[in-house]
């Protein structure tokens, strides 16, 4: 019995041996584990073995743009090289612009964070299962309305299978169809979760498209010319479009799916949660007025009172503030690498990765935006020590 035991224990060895050279072998392939200490041959190195086709990423210290720069290729096939100036798509990153107009019609007075969204819209908008419990902008821009993505019926939407473009479908058709009873995409069940609202975190997209229609409402202005006049002109961001038809697609980046296949240039209905085209030297201008009381070059997007608002944790056990994540760090595994006031938001799409993350007590801030989507493979793990090392870079650990 124990020659049995030992020969068992013997092969078990052997195998244990061989699983664990192939792990070497297929991580030594597929990771770039050098640590240059030049950054553009670090950033490169992470870049190739990640097959990343084109990389934009922005540096600010102390409320300053100190480093912005441009990697790879934003279209693969023609080899056109990323700059400062190349336009991203930067999926749900959007929503910090989104979150702005929202509070700087807030800060006018026109809308009101608590009150029932309804008294602003032209339909009322109810959790079905929860009638008589009004929906707030609150509770909208917390993730916490209830209101539920519905993967099926949302991933509908994106216009990549049709070849791209603008969507056919306008923002007030989604948001009707979506949440009106009787309306084309409406489900009682799928479209909102159990709990009630401003009681259960749920990430949600739609309520990100109902906050721009909101905009659109009180506003009485298209939620993007909106955005073009009270955001983008101040903070000289003057290539950003939330539109394909206002973008000059030479400046795009070709979004890459996980294959390294180019994808059209694409949108969806719901494009108040995720379809901001900008270069990452225009977006950091905005960081730059977030880190400075809502400044840039004398012109005022918010007030500082507005913006502690907007960054006080409000739900998710204290990680979730107004549209602003306190938890971004935990999605990558490196909570223990920042102290908690560091706060930001990530953009996941087909063909695209982005971050930002911000210290406001500090003015540190790190942008990246790339046109090739995260993987759940082993070549991601380059990703995840680029940002481990930029973080670094930005003045972001403790």
């Amino acid at each position: 019995m124990l020659r049995i035991i030992k020969r068992v224990l013997q092969g078990f060895l052997a195998l244990l041996v061989l699983a664990l050279l192939a792990a070497a072998i297929i991580l030594a392939t597929q990771v770039d584990l050098s640590n240059s200490k030049e950054l553009d041959a670090f950033i490169q190195g992470k870049m190739n073995k990640a097959e990343i086709p084109g990389l934009s990423m922005a540096i600010i210290r102390d409320g300053e743009l100190v480093e912005v720069k441009g990697y790879g290729y934003f279209d693969k096939d023609k080899r056109q090289p990323v700059t400062q100036d190349t336009l991203f798509q930067i999926a749900s990153v959007s929503k910090t612009i989104t979150a702005t107009a929202v509070m700087q019609l807030v800060e006018k007075g026109l809308l009101d964070l608590d009150e029932d969204i309804n008294q602003y819209l032209p339909f009322p908008v109810r959790h079905p299962q929860y009638p008589h419990i009004p929906i707030t902008v609150r509770m909208l821009l917390t993730h916490t309305s209830g209101i539920a993505n519905n993967w099926e019926v949302y991933n509908s939407f994106y216009t990549i299978d049709s070849g791209g473009g603008d969507s056919p479908i306008s923002l007030e058709q989604f948001v009707k169809g979506f949440l009106l009873p009787g309306g084309q995409w409406y489900d009682a069940r799928k479209n909102f979760v159990p709990g009630e609202p401003g009681t259960v975190y749920n990430y949600s997209n739609p309520g990100f498209a109902l906050l721009g229609y909101l905009v659109e409402q009180v506003a009485q202005i298209p939620f993007d010319q909106y955005c073009e006049k009270n955001i983008f002109e101040p903070l000289e961001m003057d290539h950003a479009a939330w539109l394909l038809k206002d973008v000059d697609l030479s400046m795009l980046a070709v979004p890459h799916d996980e294959k390294n296949q180019p994808l059209p240039h694409y949108s969806f209905a719901s494009y108040p949660d995720g379809a901001l085209k900008v270069s990452i030297k225009e977006y950091a201008h905005f960081i730059h007025a977030i880190l400075n009381d809502g400044q840039y070059k004398n012109k005022t997007i918010l007030k500082p009172a507005t913006l502690d608002e907007m960054f006080r944790p409000q739900a998710k056990a204290g990680k979730v503030a107004l549209m602003w994540d306190y938890g971004i760090l935990e999605d990558f595994y490196m909570k223990g690498l920042s102290e908690k006031k560091l706060a930001g938001h990530t953009g996941a799409d087909p063909g695209i990765f982005t971050l930002v993350l911000l210290h406001r007590d500090s003015k540190n801030g790190l942008i990246l935006f790339s046109n090739k989507e995260l993987s759940l493979n082993t070549k991601t793990l380059n990703t995840y020590f680029m940002v481990r090392r930029l973080i670094g870079e930005a003045g972001l650990i403790k």
